[in-house]
């Protein structure tokens, strides 16, 4: 049940409007709230940590059984280097989930900031996950002399990640943060008023 979709109930006696909240129904879609972006989290952590890890190693192993050049040990050192970067910061997050208690606003305020990280985590996936990225491919593709369409594929891949992160910023995890934003507000606004 949404805040907005609360009932109005009239009292029959003196016909002023009074209005009813289902506590425990709003705090159960809160606590979902609250799952979905701990979730949320956790998917865009685990996944980029797994795919910088990959990375990392693939460019290792090419060094040591392929003998690549060595600039491919420095890319493979890069992507490790993104890899503890996300597991510090998912380890931090990690470590602040139990300053909230587990009152509807205590879980409203956990969602929030779940919510806050998650934005700050795609605003910036283009400072610490491309550019250290891009500073590798570019420049191989040069020492390797890469034919022109590795050329088309690599920047479209670092063109199109842009997007689809700014997409969902935009589409997805800003509107989720400035809806639970409002819901805390209304509940404030609500308890100031009884």
């Amino acid at each position: 049940m949404e805040f907005e979709d609360l009932k109005k109930i009239w009292d029959t006696q003196n016909n002023e409007p009074m209005y009813a909240i289902n506590e425990t129904a709003l705090h159960q879609r809160i606590h979902k709230h609250k799952n979905k972006t701990k979730l949320v989290a956790n998917m865009n952590e685990i996944g980029i940590m797994i795919i910088a890890t990959v990375t990392g190693g693939i460019l290792v192993w090419d060094v040591i059984f392929d003998n690549n050049s060595m600039y491919a040990l420095v890319g493979g050192l890069a992507f490790f280097l993104i890899t503890l970067f996300v597991f510090f910061s998912r380890r931090n997050r990690k470590k602040n989930e139990h300053r909230f208690d587990q009152s509807m606003l205590g879980e409203l305020d956990h969602a929030i900031t779940n919510a806050g990280y998650i934005v700050t985590f795609a605003r910036t996936f283009m400072w610490w996950f491309l550019l250290p990225a891009s500073i590798f491919a570019y420049p191989n593709m040069v020492l390797h002399d890469a034919p022109w369409y590795r050329w088309v594929i690599v920047t479209g891949g670092f063109i199109l990640s842009f997007l689809v992160v700014r997409w969902e910023l935009n589409r997805i995890h800003l509107p989720r943060k400035k809806k639970l934003e409002s819901l805390r507000d209304k509940l404030i606004g609500d308890r100031e008023f009884s």
